[in-house]
């Protein structure tokens, strides 16, 4: 704006001089003058007038051109600043299946050291350590640098199949400028104490002071752990992973909207079923069948005494039959028994 009025000044000055000039050269060139056209004194003023606009309209330009750069400048530093004071905590969460087990969890190791990361906690459970063939499963809580998180994110899904993703993200920043104000101020009281206690003489003022300081450095180092914490939780991200290893994919369709899809979706799934059942019922049949055979001829044994002991009955009876005596079978009568009074 300076600039602008200096030019404004200047541009002023030369344009009334111009003019001064003008009227003195037609006062004494007289009324011949008028007739020859434009004199020299009003070319020259028109060219002062010119220069003027001009030199205005450069400094006008300039100075719309330093004022934009300016408020660009003021812009953008603002924004660094609002995005330096951010305290973001970023969180993210994979269930993924795989048929390549030990492939899987070798990769997922290597892109996580790859990007500079580390691997915080892991586990791999299932009978495979002891059984070959069976399914496994893994977890793992992985540490990624927040600036290497969108590599991490666009090469996750060529691990393996992505089944479910979760993200979270958390801006911590007040709790984080509380705790380092809170810091700032023990650090002061602890350099007081610290001064009271070299000019302290007393042994009753000595101990309260170290036991005011220990209390202070107590808090300090609470205080430090805890910014020490928020430092690594905003400058490595948290990648959670629970691996499983399949022997068939899981089939991922889209949710069903109209009445046709919902249908056919119903009809897959009881498809899916009845075969599922009847592998099922083939695998338990044909994987039992030593167990089965044995317990049939059990069964079988059993059914065939039954049947003899049947059989075996029958006869006695039927020779019991025919060895009986022909005829009525007259009970004998007990002697100490009294006649019955009619």
């Amino acid at each position: 704006m300076k600039r602008t009025r200096v030019f404004t000044g200047i541009a002023s000055i030369l344009l009334c001089a111009a003019l001064l000039t003008g009227v003195l050269s037609a006062c004494s060139g007289g009324s011949g003058s008028n007739d020859a056209g434009p004199s020299a004194a009003q070319k020259q003023t028109a060219q002062a007038a010119d220069g003027a606009e001009k030199s205005y309209g450069t400094a006008d330009t300039a100075a719309d051109s330093d004022n934009t750069a300016g408020t660009a400048s003021g812009t953008a530093a603002k924004a660094a600043a609002a995005q330096s004071k951010q305290k973001i905590i970023e969180r993210l969460s994979y269930r993924m299946e795989t048929l390549k087990f030990d492939d899987t969890v070798g990769a997922i190791q290597k892109l996580c050291a790859d990007l500079g990361g580390y691997v915080q906690e892991s586990s791999v459970g299932g009978s495979a350590l002891v059984q070959k063939g069976a399914l496994r499963s893994a977890s793992f809580t992985l540490r990624i640098p927040q600036e290497k998180l969108a590599q991490w994110k666009s090469r996750a899904g060529t691990l393996a199949t992505v089944l479910n993703f979760t993200s979270s993200s958390e801006n911590i920043g007040d709790q984080y400028y509380d705790t380092e104000a809170r810091l700032a101020s023990l650090r002061t009281q602890q350099e007081r104490l610290l001064a009271l206690l070299k000019k302290s003489g007393s042994l009753s003022d000595i101990i309260t002071l170290e036991k005011a300081l220990a209390d202070v450095s107590y808090q300090i180092e609470q205080l430090t752990g805890t910014l020490r914490g928020y430092d690594s939780l905003i400058s490595y991200s948290t990648v959670s992973i629970s691996l499983a290893e399949v022997v068939q994919p899981t089939e991922q369709t889209e949710t069903p909207v109209t009445l046709w899809q919902k249908i056919s979706q119903q009809f897959r799934y009881s498809l899916r079923a009845l075969g599922g059942a009847g592998e099922a019922l083939l695998v338990f049949f044909l994987g039992n069948a030593p167990v089965l055979l044995l317990l049939a001829l059990i069964a079988a044994v059993i059914v065939w005494l039954l049947r003899r002991g049947k059989k075996r009955r029958e006869q006695i009876r039927r020779e019991f039959m025919a060895n009986a005596p022909q005829g009525p079978i007259i009970p004998e009568e007990d002697p100490g028994e009294k006649p019955k009074e009619k």
